[in-house]
């Protein structure tokens, strides 16, 4: 990957092509996030959940709205999977709590596998074959991994009843 440029954080948005938000430190001790990109990376000013937070209120709601939503539907309290925008189908996951400024933040459809590299260890591959070490177990991270794809579709099975319901009211022939 290339192009590594420092963004403000308020000039970046997550999309279609984020793949991961990962915490750095500065050589001043400043925290940072290093954003993953399907290809390029950025630097962005501030905390990985900051550009969560940003990117909420950027497609219009807000971080508490959208883990209360996770908290409501799925029953998750800690680490709920966040939905960024329903439409473009962007859902992060938080590798640990989304306080600590450690969390390492995963876009839920780049992820293409994850490899055991020992009993508390795993790579993540992305879908532009990339990847990152985490310490994390392969069976935490897949249960993670798993409980935002079951998110992601009970909230597009229940938009598209509503449309259904809505098409066969206003649009039948």
């Amino acid at each position: 990957m290339t192009n590594k440029v420092m963004v403000p954080n308020k000039q970046y948005e997550i999309n279609v092509d984020t793949m991961a938000l990962l915490p750095f430190c500065d050589e001043y001790g400043k925290l940072h996030t290093k954003v993953l990109e399907r290809n390029r990376t950025l630097c962005v000013c501030g905390k990985p959940k900051s550009v969560i937070t940003f990117s909420c209120g950027y497609y219009g709601s807000s971080y508490k709205g959208r883990k209360d939503g996770a908290s409501h539907i799925m029953g998750i309290r800690s680490r709920a999977p966040i939905v960024i925008s329903e439409q473009l189908g962007i859902f992060f996951i938080p590798l640990e709590s989304p306080n600590n400024d450690t969390c390492i933040w995963i876009a839920q459809a780049h992820v293409k596998q994850v490899k055991a590299t020992s009993s508390d260890t795993s790579d993540i591959i992305f879908s532009n074959d990339t990847f990152i070490s985490v310490n994390q177990a392969k069976s935490t991270l897949e249960a993670k991994i798993h409980r935002a794809s079951h998110y992601r579709f009970i909230l597009e099975l229940r938009i598209n009843e509503k449309k259904t319901i809505y098409e066969h009211r206003f649009f039948r022939p």
